[in-house]
């Protein structure tokens, strides 16, 4: 799981990623799709932390003895699978669209409402 878009969004200051420089307001699609790619990216580390739990269940001895880069390969695999799953996991009963759903209100309202309500 690449985490470089991820960690390169958390340096910034908040909504800093679509901030236009000309009058200071910021671009909500660009925070949303950032907002969205760190909740995909947040899944996929869940499921491979669930991944790595359930390799370390799995009884070691057997007949053939393990290789020094089993556990090196095995760790790679899943970390390819999470990030698939993640990719591939869509609808409303998706981690990372709940996540998307539950965060989207902190980035404030959207540029076209009219905040004083009238």
């Amino acid at each position: 799981m690449s985490l470089g878009p991820l960690s390169a969004d958390m340096a910034r200051p908040a909504g800093a990623h679509g901030a236009d420089p000309l009058n200071g307001r910021r671009d909500r699609a660009a925070d949303e799709r950032a907002l969205k790619a760190s909740a995909q990216q947040l899944e996929a580390l869940f499921v491979q932390q669930l991944f790595q739990a359930m390799r370390a269940n799995v009884p070691t001895d057997g007949l053939v003895e393990r290789g020094p880069g089993e556990d090196l390969f095995n760790s790679m695999l899943d970390q390819r699978i999470a990030d698939r799953v993640a990719e591939r996991s869509t609808g409303p009963r998706a981690l990372s669209t709940s996540l998307f759903d539950a965060l989207r209100e902190r980035l404030g309202p959207p540029a076209d409402t009219d905040r004083t309500g009238s």
